[in-house]
């Protein structure tokens, strides 16, 4: 059995990796030039990502990671060439910090509630 708490702190780990996801786009969004694990840097831009939620059978959800498509848009740079930049909205990336915020603060006040009924409890017993 999956507690309330244990929902909750899913929650509040899905907040977090959308908080992170966010954070990193909007870092990278005119990075033209990416590395590879090795060190290796190519003139592949940055791909921007997207932290899709899914409810678990089990109660519960899970952040799913995935690439926004089309990862890069044509845009002149400073010299006035096209170069592929990043496919990154900074206003939906401001929005999905928003989403975060409010789900992390939501899950929380679900374990202060828990937390209150458990202290309730105690009480009754007592």
């Amino acid at each position: 059995m999956v507690s309330s708490i244990d929902i909750s702190l899913s929650g509040l780990n899905a907040s977090s990796k959308r908080l992170e996801v966010s954070a990193n786009n909007i870092a990278n969004q005119f990075s033209t030039k990416s590395a590879d694990s090795s060190g290796q840097v190519s003139d592949t831009p940055y791909t921007p990502q997207r932290v899709d939620t899914i409810s678990l059978s089990s109660g519960g959800v899970a952040a799913q990671v995935n690439n926004i498509n089309p990862a890069s848009t044509a845009a002149p740079d400073a010299e006035g060439n096209i170069t592929q930049q990043p496919n990154v909205d900074q206003a939906d990336q401001l929005v999905q910090l928003n989403i975060a915020s409010y789900d992390f603060k939501a899950n929380l006040k679900a374990i202060q509630a828990q937390d209150n009924n458990f202290k309730s409890l105690l009480d009754i017993l007592s």
